[in-house]
């Protein structure tokens, strides 16, 4: 992340992925960082960083290596959910949608698992985990339940279909008993060695979400 301090041009060229003044420059001024005027010429060029207008979209493109294009907000809003709501972080993205259009904050399931595929090649979550969720899930509700239930549901599944029944009229039988499919889904683990990460993430989100909610308070 960048800090509020003086760089030289090899740090900034590293960080930034270019290597010229212009591109040195123009790079922080669409990422929103304020800086003094650059001093000195060539390698020997040093720019003094003063402020920072939005430190989760720095944050993602310097510590996620998220595209430019991205859309900030989006990635926050679901980031915010994915990393403190451990019920969302565990069902599959196209309930992680509903759930977000539910909260007026779009994300397509596309999106979604691209997010997520980001996080898991930088090692912040795995989902070998035999931890799960358990739920039933019929269109677009879902209840969680215990496993014991879970199991239940599917022991009369196959029940009905030892007595007869298609697979079909089963499933049927078990969404009228329980209100839905039974389901599970592995419950993401967060990687330890990045916790101190998460946490800073989770600050820069936050932070975030503040100012969007005094903005719209003095509109």
């Amino acid at each position: 992340m960048i800090e509020l301090r003086e760089y030289g041009k090899a740090e900034l060229a590293s960080i930034l992925g270019t290597n010229t003044r212009q591109g040195i420059i123009r790079k922080l001024d669409s990422w929103g960082i304020l800086h003094d005027e650059p001093r000195g010429r060539s390698e020997y060029m040093t720019v003094n960083i003063t402020g920072i207008t939005d430190p989760f979209k720095v944050y993602a493109l310097t510590e996620l290596s998220v595209s430019p294009q991205t859309d900030f907000t989006k990635l926050r809003n679901f980031l915010y959910y994915f990393l403190n709501d451990e019920e969302f972080s565990a069902m599959p993205d196209e309930v992680q949608e509903h759930r977000m259009r539910a909260e007026g904050r779009d994300v397509s399931r596309q999106t979604i698992a691209t997010y997520k595929a980001r996080l898991e090649k930088l090692g912040y979550f795995a989902t070998e985990s035999k931890n799960c969720i358990y739920y039933f899930a019929y269109k677009h509700t879902q209840r969680i339940v215990e496993r014991g239930e879970y199991l239940r549901a599917w022991h009369q599944y196959w029940s009905d279909r030892d007595n007869g029944l298609d697979s079909f009229e089963a499933i049927y039988r078990m969404r009228e008993t329980y209100g839905g499919v039974a389901r599970k889904q592995s419950i993401p683990e967060f990687n330890g060695i990045y916790t101190s990460h998460i946490k800073t993430l989770n600050t820069y989100i936050q932070e975030s979400l503040e100012r969007e909610i005094e903005a719209s308070q003095q509109n």
